[in-house]
């Protein structure tokens, strides 16, 4: 493999790359900013020097920094080999000397920051040809500062030229080895690792920090325009199954790679679009996505791909295990971002092999209710069960298939060691079902071999409710309330018939029923918006008066335990069809079931009435199965074509109606 070149080397970089490529070497001295100064202005990455910031000739993309007591620099470096914004120093962390990244006022407008990037970026004998910035205001990036694009209004990252110097090439090897590793194909206690270099001497790689990266400087009889072939082998005889090259540089080549360039995790980040389409926020034809985080040092990511559907597919592969944040973009902007002006970022936490996650763009989607997790881990950090630095903890239930690696995260950094996380619930999941796990294992879950599952209610937080569960991680001593579940109605929807409403009645605390409440309700709408009491309509069965031919009825029951407490739960209730249209002897309302769900190899469907055809769609909406003729109530499919995921099953009975359900497909 060649020199690694990024897609984010940057215009100067790319300029000094040519004049390498060609041999010459010579220092090109690239435009200043007009923003910036550099002082002394012949300075290397390895001296000391002061720069100067002036916001007055910045363009800023949220606000101007003009007139701020103080200002902050998020920055990085570009090494002679092109690789720009490598290095990075938050605007709100410390460089590797400890220096804050605060520029101070000169008196005149301008703001100044003295300090040796070699010492403030950890340089390790890099030849480095520019500074890569942007400025804000300390806090966020509701103010920034930010250089013009030449010959536009718009806005770029700024670029600063630094003096530099062309040495003898080097190769400098690290290997990343924790895959092989975490798969026990590399014994880091008994095994070793060497790289082979075509025309050179074999050299052996180290762990010096044993963090299962093996490293080596390669300098002996390395000559410059000259291109190597390479491969790593383990003890005297397993190779790489893949041939690398790279071309010989003036100064330090870093070569990053895993053996056979599998990373440790690749993480898939679906992005959902429809509803910001639907808001006017963003035009699929004219508009692109990207993803920014810590997996591309916040400097975003080529365009998402499309995958039908408003849908986009961003795809990252992540060297080591550990926290991952990020947040989408539209139009690569941080104004249009999600969660803008210093926002929450997303998190999540690679761990080896394949990580989906799925999102709607900025938390929105009217069909859910959001939920906050807070989970207490002082117990098992003390008890050494749990490692803040290295263990995560996720939430598995029925609202995400029993495990999507939904993390939680002691997001305040305050080590007190409450874990939260927020989820959108489908408003049809409102009572869920749940443990928490860590590092996704059943095997260190709560309550574990069988033990017992937690269980909340996700109610309407329209009008400012907060769902909002907190517990102990393993201990369970909160009472539950009754709650009631597969809702129908049974009889004709015709004036003069008696109906009757049918659920199944469950107390986590085993509790038998009491005497449950019930009411029947009357709506002129499908959605049971704007319904009306029916006076006396307090049972189970319900006589159709002649004012509701048209209309759509609601039944209303609140679970009632015999006894305990709560004794009361929330209700609970089922809009039919409109009265005087539905002919049939069983209202079609009666929920599908699917069994079982998660599935592995087969998924069994049952329906109140006789389907004529199946059809199965995955998350992006494509089309993965559609079944021949049918004429039955019960079907079973096969699952073995399917990849492990969610799904949609849509059921098409004789009458032409549909309904859809979702199932997770799960095969370990």
């Amino acid at each position: 493999m060649k020199t690694t070149i990024y897609s984010n080397i940057s215009p100067i970089g790319f300029l000094y790359l040519i004049i390498l490529l060609a041999g010459i070497s010579i220092t090109v001295q690239a435009q200043m900013p007009a923003a910036i100064t550099i002082s002394p202005p012949n300075a290397t990455a390895y001296d000391e020097l002061t720069l100067t910031f002036d916001p007055a000739l910045a363009c800023f993309e949220s606000g101007s920094l003009i007139g701020l007591p103080s200002i902050a620099m998020h920055s990085g470096v570009t090494f002679i080999t092109g690789e720009s914004w490598q290095n990075v120093i938050n605007f709100n962390a410390t460089g590797y000397n400890g220096q804050s990244p605060t520029l101070l006022p000169t008196g005149d407008g301008k703001y100044a920051i003295t300090y040796i990037p070699a010492e403030f970026y950890g340089l390790t004998g890099q030849t480095v040809t520019q500074i890569c910035a942007v400025f804000n205001n300390g806090t966020n990036w509701s103010q920034d500062g930010r250089d013009f694009i030449p010959f536009s209004p718009y806005c770029m990252d700024f670029y600063i030229p630094l003096n530099f110097q062309l040495n003898n090439p080097e190769f400098h090897f690290n290997l990343n080895m924790n895959r092989m590793i975490l798969d026990g194909n590399f014994d880091p206690l008994s095994d070793m690792v060497y790289v082979e270099i075509e025309e050179l001497e074999t050299s052996l790689l180290t762990d010096e920090n044993q963090d299962g990266i093996y490293s080596v400087l390669v300098n002996e009889g390395i000559e410059v325009d000259e291109l190597y072939f390479y491969r790593f082998r383990i003890n005297n005889d397993q190779y790489e199954s893949i041939t690398r090259e790279i071309v010989a540089m003036p100064g330090v080549a870093f070569v990053n790679v895993w053996w056979n360039n599998i990373p440790l995790s690749e993480i898939y980040f679906f992005i959902d679009m429809n509803y910001q389409a639907m808001l006017g926020n963003f035009n699929p034809n004219t508009d692109y996505l990207d993803i920014a985080g810590t997996m591309n040092e916040w400097q975003g990511s080529p365009p998402l791909e499309s995958v039908g559907y408003n849908m986009y597919l961003a795809t990252s592969y992540i060297s080591n295990p550990g926290l991952v944040e990020y947040k989408f973009r539209i139009n690569g902007n941080w104004i249009t971002s999600e969660f803008p002006a210093g926002g929450p970022n997303r998190m999540t936490w690679a761990v080896p092999g394949s990580v989906y996650l799925y999102h709607y763009y900025n938390d929105y989607n009217p069909d859910t209710w959001p939920a906050t997790f807070e989970v207490d881990m002082n117990a098992e950090i003390n008890s050494g069960r749990f490692n803040p630095l290295t263990d995560y903890l996720d939430i598995a239930g029925t609202m995400n298939g029993w495990g999507a690696h939904q993390v939680l995260f002691d997001r305040e950094w305050t080590d007190e060691g409450i874990y939260t996380t927020n989820l959108l619930i489908d408003k049809n999941d409102f009572f869920i079902q749940f443990k928490f796990r860590i590092n996704g294992d059943w095997a260190t879950s709560e309550f574990p071999v069988g033990g017992p599952e937690r269980f909340s209610f996700v109610l309407d937080t329209t009008g400012g409710l907060i769902n909002l569960y907190q517990c102990v991680y393993n201990i369970t001593d909160i009472p539950y309330p009754p709650y009631v579940y597969d809702l129908y109605i049974a009889g004709e929807l015709l004036a003069g018939n008696e109906i009757t409403a049918h659920y199944t009645y469950f107390d986590p605390n085993a509790d038998p029923e009491g005497e449950s409440l019930y009411q029947w309700f009357v709506s002129d709408y499908p959605d049971g918006s704007s319904a009306e009491i029916i006076d006396g309509a307090v049972f189970q069965s319900y006589t159709i008066a002649q004012d509701d031919i048209g209309r759509y009825l609601i039944f209303q029951v609140t679970p009632v335990a015999d006894s305990g407490d709560p004794a009361v739960g929330y209700p609970a209730y089922l809009i039919s069809g409109p009265v005087g249209v539905v002919n049939t002897s069983e209202i079609e309302l009666k929920p599908l079931q699917l069994y079982p769900n998660p599935a592995a190899d087969f998924l069994n469907v049952t329906s109140p009435v006789n389907l004529e055809y199946i059809e199965v769609y995955d998350l992006t909406g494509r089309l993965q199965y559609t079944s021949g003729k049918l004429n039955s109530k019960q079907v079973s499919i096969g699952l073995s074509d399917f990849k492990n995921g969610f799904y949609f099953i849509k059921c098409f009975d004789f009458d032409g109606q549909s309904r859809s359900v979702k199932f997770i497909r799960i095969r370990h």
